[in-house]
């Protein structure tokens, strides 16, 4: 597999990096409205605004512990969503497919806004299946991503909002190419 990329492969799907920074810019913002949250609670707990009135009253140390946890969250949002918008002008990024195998190339997203650069290069022979997953909160789907489950037992997880392209699209792109390169 040394010209793996060279030869034959055809794009299955466009980096979409205007759908990962819309995404960072939301969880920024929301991370930003958690962050007025925290000041508030802060706020209220050192101005002397929380002082416990009645004996059954919330200590205001209390509101100040929530105050620094709501902080800290929104810190995190804030951080992973300014690195979702760093990630978003990564280069070099794609999704291609061939009669050798897959190779995807994609940012993948770390603690207080790093990111790394991940390549997967996988032959057919190590491809088990490829299976179209939906994230649901209360049976409303929220995400989709494609898994990528290998004969090795590991399992790569492709999320949507990578390629312009939907999951169904590219799964059956993909079961396409592999077909072909199985005759």
């Amino acid at each position: 597999m040394e010209n793996f990329d060279a030869v034959g492969m055809e794009c299955i799907a466009v980096y979409s990096p205007v759908r990962i920074a819309l995404l960072g810019l939301v969880r920024t913002i929301f991370g930003l409205l958690i962050g007025i949250m925290a000041a508030v609670a802060i706020w209220a707990t050192l101005g002397g605004e929380m002082k416990p009135k009645n004996p059954g009253d919330m200590p205001e140390w209390w509101m100040f512990l929530v105050g620094a946890g709501l902080a800290f969250a929104a810190f995190c949002f804030v951080t992973g969503g300014v690195g979702r918008m760093l990630s978003a002008f990564a280069r070099d990024c794609y999704f291609r497919a061939g009669p050798e195998g897959i190779a995807v190339r994609l940012p993948r997203n770390g603690w207080f806004g790093r990111y790394k650069m991940i390549t997967h290069r996988l032959g057919w022979d190590q491809v088990k299946q490829f299976v179209h997953f939906t994230h649901r909160v209360n049976f409303i789907p929220v995400s989709t991503e494609l898994r990528i489950v290998l004969y090795s037992g590991g399992v790569i997880v492709i999320e949507r909002h990578f390629f312009s392209a939907g999951v169904k699209a590219i799964q059956r792109k993909l079961l396409t190419i592999q077909a072909v390169a199985a005759q």
